[in-house]
């Protein structure tokens, strides 16, 4: 599995990291690229606010999903290492997803052990690039807000690990749109546990799919995947 980072300009300069830009064929939006995650790749956008005293502030990534637009706050006070964000990013990801198939009833408790097993052995290849998907940015933008908002409300200067993903999970709840008005609505947290299942769930699935195979979670993206719709990025490196 191919894992796409996004980061934002703001993000790329606090962490200090200088970063390639997603290709394009007509030479057009460029740092501006769409993402998208399938069955081959997983995008995650991410931006940096600011916040608490100008004298000790704090920093709260902001990780939203390509497909699903589910998202994760990753708090720091000083800026991480990028192997450091990954893999905190990596780990929020994992607890967060295993935790969620094994609370929805769609997995018991000794299928957690196997899907564990499954996210652990995934054969990651990480691309760090600079770009904003600006529709993913919408999203994320109306999430730095709700932050921000929330902490003038309860008089805090940041959200702890354990409040950000309370604050998270409360977030995911709400319904989101993309691509305009005429398209349906849907929760992130669904979608996530949706793609969770899908990917890390092969051969648990005690219910059977149309055009699945017996035991396997129903894919949520088109099959074949179009070519011109998926970000390819062989050529990078981080």
């Amino acid at each position: 599995m191919q894992l796409i980072i996004s980061v934002t300009h703001s993000l790329a300069q606090w962490l200090q990291l200088d970063l390639p830009r997603l290709p394009t064929k007509d030479g057009s939006r460029i740092g501006t690229q769409p993402l998208h995650t399938d069955t081959q790749q997983v995008a995650w956008q991410c931006h940096v606010i600011r916040h608490g005293n100008l004298h000790a502030p704090h920093h709260t990534i902001i990780a939203m999903e390509a497909y699903s637009r589910y998202v994760m706050l990753l708090p720091f006070a000083q800026p991480p290492s990028h192997i450091e964000l990954e893999q905190t990013l990596l780990a929020r990801w994992g607890n967060e997803a295993l935790h969620l198939a094994l609370n929805s009833g769609a997995i018991n408790d000794d299928e957690l052990a196997l899907m564990v097993d499954a996210f652990t052995h995934q054969g990651c290849h990480s691309q760090w690039v600079l770009n904003t998907d600006l529709s993913i940015q919408a999203h994320i933008s109306d999430v730095a807000s709700a932050l921000q908002t929330s902490l003038q409300e309860d008089d805090l200067e940041f959200l702890d690990e354990n409040q950000c993903y309370s604050f998270g999970s409360y977030l995911n709840q709400f319904a989101k749109k993309v691509g305009g008005p005429n398209k349906a609505e849907f929760r992130p947290v669904v979608r996530f546990l949706t793609e969770t299942l899908y990917r890390f769930g092969e051969g648990l699935s005690e219910r059977e799919y149309p055009n699945t195979k017996v035991g396997n979670f129903p894919c949520p993206y088109p099959k074949p995947a179009a070519e011109s719709n998926v970000v390819q990025l062989a050529d990078y490196r981080k």
